[in-house]
């Protein structure tokens, strides 16, 4: 296969050009995970030309870079002093303390602070143990307080539901035992967003598949239940562990 790459720049962007002789017309499309933009050309066709084509595309890869981007993956916390932390969507900016010997470890919040009360030889294990059970207390009231309304709206009976950590999904709801998984991540997401996976896995318990009776259900106790799945869609918050 004869190739020949360069970079040009479209604007502030810059693509990464491949000319082919084995294609017959240009694409373009923006990589994962930095959002990297590559374009492909027909050995024979201009320069003028590709540069008439990319410019073309500009808006929509400058969206798709933005948009590969805001997926990718926060570093994870060391869960040491001055780190940001998010709780609900609102970021807080993490304390160490220490603590007596005979006192036992606990999380405080205060105005915009998230404060660990550590032993001195405390761990980044321990830290991230004890930051992760103020998250899940926090997660777990909140949970209780959408899923008691919804309860009531749709007429249905208490739904158990546990907290766990999970890679990918925000919830899962369990068909056979009538029970729903949480994703402790969701304490980092605004409570919009949080509000919007308790109905979404409650709805599950009458419409199993994604369909229209599905979305229909949606929408009659949340009308801008699409929104706040775009904005959940959007957010990159950190690993915990």
């Amino acid at each position: 296969m004869n190739l020949k790459t360069e970079i040009i720049q479209i604007h502030e962007l810059s693509v990464q050009l491949t000319w082919k002789s084995n294609v017959r017309m240009m694409r373009v499309r923006v990589v994962p995970p930095n959002g990297t933009i590559c374009a492909t050309a027909p050995r024979w066709t201009s320069r003028k030309a590709v540069i008439a084509f990319l410019t073309d595309r500009y808006e929509w890869m400058q969206k798709a870079v933005q948009k590969v981007q805001s997926h990718l993956r926060p570093t994870p916390l060391n869960y040491t002093e001055g780190e940001q932390v998010l709780l609900f969507g609102v970021p807080y900016t993490l304390h160490i303390q220490t603590v007596l010997p005979k006192e036992k470890a606990h999380v405080s919040l205060d105005g915009q602070s998230i404060t660990l009360h550590i032993q001195t030889s405390s761990t980044r294990e321990k830290r991230a143990a004890l930051l992760q059970s103020f998250y899940k207390e926090r997660l777990s009231m909140a949970v209780s307080v959408y899923m008691n309304d919804y309860q009531s709206k749709l007429s249905c009976a208490p739904i158990p539901f546990r907290i766990l950590r999970r890679k990918s999904v925000w919830g899962t709801f369990n068909v056979r035992s009538r029970s729903i998984i949480f994703n402790l991540a969701l304490a980092q997401v605004p409570l919009e967003c949080v509000q919007y996976v308790v109905l979404h896995e409650m709805t599950h318990q009458y419409v199993h598949a994604h369909n229209a009776e599905f979305y229909q259900r949606m929408s009659a106790f949340m009308p801008d239940w699409k929104q706040r799945r775009s904005t959940l869609k959007t957010i990159s918050v950190a690993p915990l562990g």
